[in-house]
């Protein structure tokens, strides 16, 4: 601040004082506290929506890395729950080879048995894994603990009976033969909160991975598709007359084609990326952001600040950035949050059509599981959930900032 700004200001402060005026320190983290907590208080749902958005990120960005992310959902990371699965088919194995085998087998003999590659079948040597199931067996000869684990499993592989053992499990009923049949379609249990589905892949680690997905393709293709939204827009209503007819012509011509088609038409020519499905999600964007920035800069380059800024001198990309685009920032916030639930919700449909990505995502979770919806309705239920959590936090977070940015809006609610 200059001396003279310095100079009017405490003048201003002496002058209230003199009148008995208490004078009030506010800093900016202060100011952003109170508009926090009256947003809170004024608009409840548009709160909860905060907080839902906010739990997702928090999910999403502290489940990034090994072991899980800092948040220390380490047994829930997927090469985990693979090697948990692969423990499963290995026990009930063990149990099959041992069923009718006398308690007191010898160390030599387990060996024998059980480090008999054709007892995991051909399969488990095809997929990688054979090496990690026979050390994990050496490991629990070593230690002397295969009965007494193998009993102690929930639910327990083997029983004791008249010193023999006897395999009391039957997952494996059906005549199945890969790594992962003893872990699919398991129900909700403490060790897997929201069960697993046919590949028996636990549902909660996937779910934690498909929020990850989910915000990086809705926040990035909302924000690719309103920054060149806002920049087509500024450029038609600022410049005008043939550019102005040009790009809007384009635009009309973009905005022809159905949502549902043009994503389609885009995914087709593109591979099954990330990154391409969040490219062709921006699209869909640009036209109706670009139709609401012309229209507000159009209704704002008349206004008296405005003529006063060209009187001046100022330059049409000075008045757009520095004069109009400001004003403009509001509505501009309120488009980017409801965007991002559409996005999220389209990224999905993707996905449930088999158009998405190859990564993990809601969407292809509630297409693998609807076969499963009667008898394993688990399969859809908490991926469907977690979708409808997240683009409903995102939308009424959008109708309370859209109340409080428009006050002609304020108290119509």
């Amino acid at each position: 601040m200059s001396d003279a700004g310095q100079t009017t200001s405490r003048e201003l402060e002496e002058f209230a004082q003199a009148q008995g005026l208490r004078i009030e320190e506010r800093t900016t983290l202060a100011l952003l506290g109170r508009a926090l907590v009256s947003f809170f208080k004024t608009k409840p749902l548009g709160a909860a929506g905060l907080m839902l958005v906010f739990v997702w990120s928090v999910i999403a960005i502290g489940t990034v890395g090994p072991g899980g992310g800092w948040l220390g959902l380490g047994r829930y990371d997927s090469q985990e729950v693979f090697k948990i699965a692969n423990q499963n088919f290995v026990d009930d194995k063990m149990a099959n080879v041992l069923d009718g085998r006398s308690a007191d087998i010898s160390d030599a003999e387990l060996r024998t048995l059980l480090l008999d590659p054709e007892v995991y079948g051909d399969l488990a040597a095809e997929s990688g894994v054979l090496d990690q199931m026979l050390e994990y067996v050496e490991g629990l000869i070593e230690t002397g603990t295969v009965l007494t684990h193998l009993q102690e499993l929930d639910p327990a592989q083997i029983e004791i009976s008249n010193g023999t053992v006897v395999d009391v499990d039957d997952l494996l009923a059906t005549g199945t033969n890969t790594p992962l049949t003893t872990s699919s379609l398991q129900g909700p249990s403490g060790k897997h909160w929201f069960g697993t589905d046919r590949a028996g892949h636990d549902l909660f680690s996937r779910v934690t991975e498909g929020a990850r997905l989910s915000l990086y393709i809705g926040f990035f293709a909302t924000l690719i598709g309103v920054v060149a939204g806002t920049a087509i827009g500024l450029i038609a209503g600022g410049l005008g007359g043939n550019i102005d007819l040009a790009i809007s012509r384009l635009v009309d011509a973009l905005l022809s084609f159905p949502p549902i088609v043009l994503l389609l038409l885009l995914r087709s020519v593109t591979e099954p990326s990330a990154l391409w499905v969040t490219l062709a999600l921006s699209v869909l964007a640009i036209a109706p952001v670009q139709r609401i920035v012309r229209g507000a800069v159009i209704a704002l380059r008349e206004m008296p600040f405005v003529e006063a800024a060209r009187t001046l001198g100022a330059t049409n990309a000075r008045i757009m950035l520095l004069h109009i685009l400001p004003n403009i920032v509001a509505p501009l916030i309120v488009i980017f949050s409801i965007t991002i639930g559409a996005f999220i919700l389209a990224e999905a449909a993707l996905s449930f059509l088999g158009l998405g990505t190859l990564d993990v995502s809601w969407g292809k979770m509630i297409a693998d599981g609807r076969q499963f919806i009667v008898q394993s309705p688990w399969t859809s239920l908490f991926a469907g959930l977690a979708l409808t959590s997240l683009v409903f936090g995102f939308n009424v977070l959008g109708d309370a900032l859209r109340d409080v940015f428009d006050p002609r809006l304020r108290g119509s609610r």
